[in-house]
């Protein structure tokens, strides 16, 4: 029977690109397997380059392997179409990368409901969820001002809620903390426990700071196209 508490299941993926060279394929993930079950915060380590964001991206459809699978709750992933593939990130996941990714032609208040209205939430449905996601991360007072009005701890902030505004089961966070100082890199991780805590959100946590990694429920390195756990 299958692992009730298993959400996300990588096996043997293997991923490369051509070199610029011109010479053999350049092997950034080597049969690489990897599981995240309900609620699990799973970190990943490495040194840049080495091939973490790659990873989270095929993980999260963003991409694809050369070879391997991905399930999700014993379905494989890539056998959805582009349409249905879409429609599942939106609705499963959320994801959050080192640089915020925010509409800067939108207030904080529309980034967070954009994805919401990607899924015909009523307007007035996703305002709502939105604002109580903006108070709960202690930046409602910036609900109306544009990511250029914003420091750098709230763009991040802004972000997290936009990946949690469908009610996601894993959140996929590339580098959150990489471009913050102390103090907020510290906020941050204390809101990616409480959504674990509070909403039994599984994370998966790609980052090259092995103190934050320290923090997490099971920890892997990846180096050489391998991932080693630790």
């Amino acid at each position: 029977m299958p692992d009730t508490d298993l959400i996300l299941t990588g096996n043997n993926l293997t991923k490369s690109f051509p070199s610029k060279t011109g010479g053999e394929r350049l092997v950034i993930l080597n049969d690489v397997s990897l599981s995240i079950n309900r609620g699990d915060i799973v970190c990943v380590v490495g040194a840049s380059g080495s091939g973490k964001s790659t990873l989270l991206h095929i993980l999260g459809g963003l991409d694809q392997p050369d070879s391997g699978t991905i399930s999700w709750n014993g379905q494989h992933m890539y056998d959805m179409n582009t349409d249905e593939l879409a429609k599942f990130r939106n609705q499963k996941l959320g994801f959050v990368f080192q640089f915020h990714h925010l509409l800067p032609e939108f207030t904080a208040l529309e980034n967070v409901m954009m994805p919401a209205l990607i899924q015909d939430t009523d307007f007035e449905d996703a305002k709502h969820r939105a604002m109580n996601l903006l108070e709960r991360f202690g930046i409602s007072t910036r609900a109306d001002h544009r990511p250029t009005e914003l420091s750098g701890g709230e763009q991040q902030r802004v972000a997290m809620a936009r990946a949690l505004i469908n009610d996601p089961d894993l959140i996929l966070a590339d580098e959150p903390t990489g471009n913050l100082d102390e103090e907020n890199t510290e906020i941050l991780l204390d809101m990616l426990f409480e959504l674990r805590k509070i909403d039994k959100v599984s994370i998966l946590l790609i980052t090259h700071e092995k103190d934050i990694a320290r923090r997490t429920d099971h920890t892997y390195e990846l180096s050489k196209g391998k991932l080693h756990s630790f």
